[in-house]
């Protein structure tokens, strides 16, 4: 299937989309709206509630507006590069949710150091639930805006993937 059949097929079949849609497939979060695709053995996620899909739309938008700086962008018209839009989500509900637990919000180790890229598990996750999250920021900050995003900058520009094993050259 090429790629733009594959995305208007997709637009068709999920057209409420999970916002922290890479944050669930790399197994970072868990989240009780969000509800598993699949399209030409491709995962996928779908949102179960307009108004949730709308508030982690709103967080997405505050993280990505927040982290311009320390992204090196200066201007942001939608979705980051794939390893900077896995910076914002993983790394913006992890210091969310940190701050939200009174923790050192500069405490960046998401996976474990033995943990290999995407495999781990969802039980493992270190995002629990992310509607839970965002619905316990606006009742602790009021409004999204309020939430204090520079202190979740700091996960997010300190956070890393873990590196991909590369096959040596023989």
């Amino acid at each position: 299937m090429d790629e733009d059949k594959y995305r208007s097929v997709y637009k068709e079949m999920n057209p409420t989309r999970c916002y922290f849609e890479k944050l669930l497939l790399l197994r970072y979060g868990n989240c009780e709206q969000a509800k598993k695709l699949f399209l030409a053995e491709r995962e996928a996620y779908a949102c179960d509630s307009a108004t949730a899909q709308q508030q982690c739309f709103r967080l997405l938008e505050y993280l990505r507006s927040n982290s311009r700086f320390s992204l090196q962008v200066t201007q942001i018209d939608g979705p980051l590069p794939h390893a900077k839009e896995i910076k914002v989500q993983a790394g913006g509900l992890f210091g969310l949710q940190q701050l939200l637990g009174d923790q050192n919000v500069t405490q960046t180790d998401i996976l474990n150091d033995d943990a290999k890229f995407g495999e781990q598990s969802q039980q493992q996750a270190p995002i629990e639930n992310v509607y839970a999250t965002i619905n316990d920021a606006v009742t602790q900050y009021k409004e999204l805006n309020s939430i204090p995003y520079n202190e979740i900058v700091k996960t997010i520009m300190n956070f890393k993937l873990p590196e991909r094993k590369r096959k040596q050259k023989r």
